[in-house]
């Protein structure tokens, strides 16, 4: 008996209906054909206010790859952007000198803070990821364990081990 399928249901902007190898349909992202002027005001904006790609990135609906790419490829985009985050990470550096003076005051943050609601710990990580980008502190050290032993090191380990090996074989 032949399978009878309903009628599939429009597709969402940025997406298309197409048939699944199993016969099924399903919803597929189309390429190229989501980014907006709206959706570009609304990445800048949540970039403006909390200096995390991530977030602006699923704000505007892509992701942190695609935004990136869009970086390489449109430089009035990689200009606006730097501008967002830089006002961001100015926006940052504000919250949390006006926490720690609040804290020290024993006042409480206003609970209509403008800032995108992020915890003390995420705001100074961030600072903290980003300093030799935005201030041009020392970098962050992330492979500082991966160095590299000396190669007469990792020569004496390999003659080690071949020797091991043909001793257990004798």
């Amino acid at each position: 008996m032949p399978k009878i399928d309903s009628a599939p249901a429009p597709a969402m902007a940025g997406t298309a209906v197409r048939r699944a190898i199993n016969g099924n349909t399903k919803l597929i992202r189309t390429r190229g054909k989501r980014w907006s002027d709206a959706a570009e005001a609304t990445f800048l904006t949540t970039l403006a206010a909390s200096a995390n790609i991530t977030a602006a990135a699923q704000a505007a609906g892509f992701s942190t790859t695609a935004i990136y790419r869009r970086r390489l490829r449109d430089a009035g985009f990689a200009v606006r952007r730097a501008e967002a985050i830089a006002l961001g990470f100015t926006r940052l550096e504000c919250l949390v000198l006006e926490t720690a003076t609040c804290t020290l005051a024993g006042t409480p943050l206003a609970a209509d803070h403008p800032m995108v609601p992020t915890t003390m710990a995420d705001a100074i990580n961030l600072l903290k990821l980003h300093r030799a980008q935005a201030r041009g502190g020392p970098p962050q050290r992330y492979g500082w364990r991966l160095t590299l032993p000396p190669i007469e090191e990792v020569d004496a380990e390999i003659l080690r081990r071949v020797e091991a090996i043909e001793r257990g074989r004798g």
